[in-house]
């Protein structure tokens, strides 16, 4: 199936679809829909055939539930629906949701209502004026109403800045926990594991799924998963300020920062077991990646090894 072969009331489908889930179809608009979808019966069949194939086609994705992957894919604007467009075609060939939305493929990003690229950080402006600052291959749903304002962190790095509101908490969630914010500026990071959070100011409330809590107040940090929260060293603070680029580390494994190159670095980096423990210590670009490897090669009995350009291994020499 392509998308250039969908028949005219396929493609209005997708295009009423798209406008519904939006959240700006107005009550004129919500009517001519309902007399397009009376007038024939073949409008009526595609619009129950884009809801089938949406169903199968993320049917298959683990991190988050079929409604919440097929509303956030449909959220807003002309992309949206130019990326429905592709996922219909490839639900069309039997591609499930899961190989739709991993990293590199074409609905990367596009199941979220924020992204950004590999090696991108990008600040985005909320409905209420807070503002986040996502870190390179970050995804992240915004569910805003009258009575809260939450923030789905799904991968990578956010960094909020919260305008006031007594009437609407600001949360973010994470699948080991949410931070609610108490004061303006924070920042959470999404591990495979776990999670950690500073504040830049004021306050805000760690809870992790188990019930545990903690208070964190300016230049405090913490790592939670699903049922514990630690407090951090502040030493360890510069090791997750990826807002401006750098990362300093001071006698850290390796890993730690092959794990914060990864998402600023073209295709695939494997460590080592051996090469990870190596320590490290010193301030490196995220956005010069290549640069840094290099490096690595001058200081650390390291063997780092590039194949077709894409799959680089780094290991203890």
């Amino acid at each position: 199936m392509n998308p250039a072969r969908l028949s005219p009331e396929e493609i209005a489908a997708i295009e009423w679809l798209a406008l519904q889930r939006s959240g700006q179809m107005s009550a004129a608009e919500r009517q001519r829909f309902e007399r397009w979808l009376a007038e024939s019966e073949r409008h009526r069949s595609a619009w129950e055939r884009l809801q089938r194939r949406l169903e199968s086609a993320f049917a298959g994705v683990a991190e988050q539930p079929t409604e919440l992957a097929r509303s956030t894919l449909l959220s807003a604007g002309t992309s949206r629906r130019q990326a429905l467009r592709g996922a219909l075609a490839l639900a069309g060939l039997g591609l499930g949701g899961l190989g739709l939305t991993r990293p590199g493929m074409p609905l990367d990003g596009l199941v979220a209502d924020l992204s950004t690229a590999t090696g991108e950080r990008r600040r985005f402006v909320l409905a209420d004026g807070s503002s986040v600052l996502l870190n390179a291959e970050s995804r992240v749903d915004v569910d805003f109403d009258g009575r809260q304002r939450r923030l789905q962190l799904r991968r990578g790095a956010l960094l909020a800045e919260v305008t006031s509101d007594a009437r609407r908490p600001f949360v973010v969630e994470t699948p080991f926990g949410r931070v609610q914010a108490l004061g303006t500026r924070f920042s959470v990071a999404l591990g495979e594991r776990d999670a950690t959070v500073w504040v830049q100011a004021a306050q805000v409330r760690l809870e992790t799924r188990s019930g545990n809590s903690l208070l964190l107040a300016t230049d405090e940090g913490a790592r939670f998963d699903q049922d514990i929260c630690q407090r951090l060293e502040g030493q360890r603070r510069n090791e997750f300020a990826w807002q401006d680029g750098w990362l300093e580390l001071h006698d850290r494994p390796l890993d730690v920062l092959i794990a914060a190159l990864r998402p600023y670095h073209p295709g695939h980096l494997r460590l080592s077991p051996a090469a990870a423990a190596l320590r490290i210590s010193g301030l490196f670009p995220l956005d010069d990646s290549e640069r840094v490897l290099a490096s690595l090669k001058e200081i650390l009995p390291l063997r780092i090894q590039h194949y077709l350009g894409w799959w680089t291994t780094i290991e203890h020499s």
